[in-house]
């Protein structure tokens, strides 16, 4: 790799300035402005005009290009362990990915733009398949990542951000499942059918918990009339925090639980023992891995109850019928772990209740 050097020149007034001009990656030339000088690419010592072509083109001892950076974000900008492996499960998956000839790992911060970000949307659609929802995580993460790169002075802007994907652009060949709502008296049938896993269950259409959620739930996590969440699980591991699908935290939270459910939990715990940590566990007495839970819990429950609902349906049903019914938007968004403005656009929807009130009001 050439290193570039300061360019000099005479002003006017016959002072000797020098320019920190480089040639880039995309072979076009660039002014390094660092925030450190200013914003000003002229500088009246060449060693701090070499500092800054050095910063800018990742030839210094600071982790500069993408992928320099990427590998301590974590450790430099620590958010919840959950949240910290899905920022680095989404942009560990584009890393390599080629952006005008270069790998994305190999760019610069400083030179990053927004149609550099626009490349990279279209590959993820057209070339990966990906679904416009999954893009617009990746998204998230290398926004959050850019924002906390411009607060170590790492680059100047943020090329990720405000980037919009519609639900419905054409590139996407993998389009969104549809959201449906069911009333509480299919999903309590759906959970019936269930049997011995009724209460497990019936926790999802009665709480509107996430199934990371309700599957390392503890006994000390249920005093007779609420569930305290605060831990989340994947892959056979439990983490401290939850993390939701829309960027937000949530560090721990209190959820309500229906006298139905706060009977069949008591009984699930009594039956499990004192030496029992868990509420649900396998017949193995482990907790639910996903793949497991799907197989053994959930498509059974589906072929016997002949209801196609999905554990997050339940979620997104749980508070469209408890909004209808009147319950305070914040105390619910408090319940679900999102800010009031998140649960509106994501798990509200129209279930035509109000069509009878329609029809009086306009006469």
């Amino acid at each position: 790799m050439r290193r570039e050097s300061p360019v000099k020149r005479r002003n006017p007034s016959g002072k000797v300035v020098w320019v920190a001009r480089y040639r880039g990656r995309d072979g076009r030339y660039h002014i390094a402005k660092p925030t450190w000088n200013r914003g000003k690419g002229t500088f009246d010592r060449k060693a701090d005009a070499q500092r800054a072509i050095d910063e800018a083109y990742g030839l210094s001892d600071r982790p500069d290009t993408l992928g320099a950076y990427f590998e301590t974000w974590t450790d430099r900008h620590p958010r919840s362990e959950r949240t910290n492996a899905t920022n680095e499960h989404r942009i560990g998956r584009l890393v390599d990915v080629e952006v005008e000839g270069i790998p994305l790992r190999d760019w610069p911060l400083r030179e990053l733009r927004r149609r550099h970000a626009l490349i990279l949307v279209d590959h993820m659609l057209k070339t990966e398949g990906r679904a416009t929802t999954g893009a617009v995580g990746i998204l998230r993460s290398l926004s959050a990542m850019a924002e906390d790169a411009i607060t170590d002075e790492v680059c100047d802007l943020n090329p990720f951000k405000g980037i919009r994907i519609r639900a419905s652009d054409p590139r996407a060949r993998k389009k969104r499942r549809p959201i449906r709502v069911f009333s509480f008296e299919e999903m309590h049938r759906f959970a019936k059918a269930a049997g011995r896993h009724e209460a497990l269950v019936r926790t999802f259409t009665d709480t509107g918990m996430r199934l990371g959620e309700v599957l390392p739930l503890r006994a000390e996590d249920f005093d007779g009339e609420t569930l305290q969440v605060s831990r989340t699980a994947h892959e056979g591991l439990i983490l401290e925090g939850t993390k939701t699908d829309h960027g937000e935290e949530d560090a721990g939270r209190v959820v309500p639980v229906p006298a139905t459910l706060a009977w069949m939990l008591e009984a699930q715990v009594n039956l499990n023992g004192p030496d029992c940590e868990l509420i649900f566990t396998t017949p193995s007495g482990r907790m639910w891995r996903e793949r497991n839970f799907y197989r053994d819990v959930w498509r059974p429950t589906q072929e016997a109850s002949g209801l196609d609902i999905r554990p997050h349906e339940c979620r997104h049903s749980y508070v469209t019928h408890l909004r209808a019914g009147g319950v305070d938007d914040a105390d619910l968004a408090e319940i679900v772990g999102h800010r009031v403005e998140t649960m509106l656009a994501r798990y509200t929807h129209p279930i035509g209740a109000s069509f009878a009130t329609i029809r009086s009001r306009v006469g």
